[in-house]
Order: structure tokens, then C-alpha cells, then sequence
């Protein structure tokens, strides 16, 4: 019996995509990048104007955490 090429390259893959999404589902693995902090700044402590403009810096760069979208969303919506 003769597989071909790409039949096996199929399988490996489908494969390793189900490897790593049951790895990731364990938490056995965490894809997320946790080591890049240069733009996480304490936005707490930031005036709702102040944030407001760091969170369309970030956005227009392609960068925004969605915590930091999330905490501009929240103090939009207690007004």
C-alpha cells in the first residue's frame, strides 16, 4: 500500500493540531505572550481622558490590551 506525500503531511497535521489544542485546553501549554511588557502601564491611576488617549495610541499601532480596552469600556458606561 503507497500513501502519498501530502496524504501524510495531512494526517501529521491535523494531528498536531489536535495535539496542542488538547495541550492547550490541560493547560499544559499557555500561548499567550506574557514576557512583552512595554505596553502594560498602570492605567488605574490614569484619568478617563488620559486613557482614552493612550488606548487610541495603542489601537492605532495595532497593540492594545484588551484589559485596558475593557477598563476605558467600563468607566464610559458608569457614567
Amino acid at each position: 500500500m503507497k500513501v502519498k506525500p501530502a496524504r501524510i503531511l495531512t494526517r501529521v497535521s491535523i494531528l498536531s493540531l489536535i495535539t496542542v489544542s488538547i495541550m492547550y485546553g490541560a493547560g499544559i501549554i499557555d500561548l499567550s505572550d506574557t514576557t512583552d511588557t512595554s505596553s502594560q502601564t498602570v492605567y488605574t491611576n490614569m484619568s478617563t481622558i488620559q486613557l482614552q488617549i493612550e488606548v487610541e495610541r495603542l489601537s492605532q499601532k495595532g497593540e492594545l490590551p484588551f484589559p485596558m480596552g475593557l477598563e476605558l469600556i467600563e468607566r464610559w458606561t458608569q457614567r
